[in-house]
């Protein structure tokens, strides 16, 4: 007769088959998914992700299956990007502190639990402290809307990672929330309609004291119309475009105006 552990391991297999996938895209699929699961709600509609350090165990098989899965990680995955975007849908900002460590072994262990990834939370408290701190310093980013019709006129924002696009809430093909946008154009609206609903993300670099601009795969043509120059926003380019006050952002015809102030006290 099964245990209950084999017979929930085996109830997990027919509901969410990817999880013991052996496939990377499964295997990814599988731990973006768990990641996501860590959400937790901390009452008055608050929710929280209470963990900043993430270590990522892959097992393979031997050293060919290795060399792949090392070039699929650090060509074709972003694991790190990919978990902070699951964490900020599930209605979360991601805590201070933030990383993702990925290893890969072919030393199998009880903590596998038979799939191909382990995943240990854990909780830099000193790391976070000196985060939170440099947040504090982090400018406020003004966007006025001057042209199309957004949820708010002039958005007040200072998160790590900015969203903008078409609805608040971007819906699968599962009807589940895959995406909310923080700069949110309504659907109605001919200048509306040229945003595309995951438009472009804006990301806090604190090494660079800096906002960049950051065209989604996908999305309409983003833009930056600065001293009266356009500067292309490329989809390929992982890092995109600094921002700078005064520049104008353009998310398909519908248009940004920035600007920044001091940190709040």
């Amino acid at each position: 007769m099964d245990s209950l552990g084999d017979i929930l391991k085996k109830l997990r297999h027919w509901v969410r088959p990817w999880e013991m996938g052996t496939e990377p895209m499964e295997v990814r699929r599988a731990i973006l998914d768990e990641a996501a699961g860590k959400v937790v709600s901390a009452g008055g509609g608050k929710r929280i992700f209470p963990y900043n350090r993430l270590r990522i165990l892959l097992l393979v098989s031997g050293p060919e299956e290795r060399d792949q899965l090392d070039a699929i990680v650090r060509e074709g995955w972003n694991l790190d990007e990919e978990i902070r975007d699951r964490i900020h849908d599930q209605g979360s900002e991601v805590p201070p502190g933030f990383g993702v460590e990925v290893q890969i072994t072919d030393q199998e262990g009880p903590e596998f639990g038979g799939r191909r990834f382990h995943i240990a939370y854990e909780r830099a408290e000193a790391v976070a402290a000196r985060a939170t701190a440099e947040a504090a310093r982090r400018p406020v980013l003004e966007l006025t809307v001057t042209k199309g019709k957004a949820t708010e006129q002039v958005y007040m924002l200072s998160s790590e990672r900015i969203y903008l696009g078409r609805l608040a809430e971007v819906i699968d093909q599962d009807g589940r929330v895959k995406r909310r946008n923080d700069v949110a154009f309504l659907e109605e609206g001919e200048i509306n309609q040229t945003v595309s609903r995951e438009q472009a993300r804006i990301a806090w670099d604190d090494s660079a004291r800096g906002y960049w601009l950051r065209a989604e795969p996908g999305s309409s043509a983003t833009r930056i119309f600065r001293d009266g120059r356009p500067i292309e926003v490329s989809r390929q380019d992982r890092r995109g475009v600094r921002l700078q006050p005064g520049d104008e952002i353009y998310l398909g015809r519908a248009s940004l105006k920035v600007g920044m102030r001091p940190p709040e006290d």
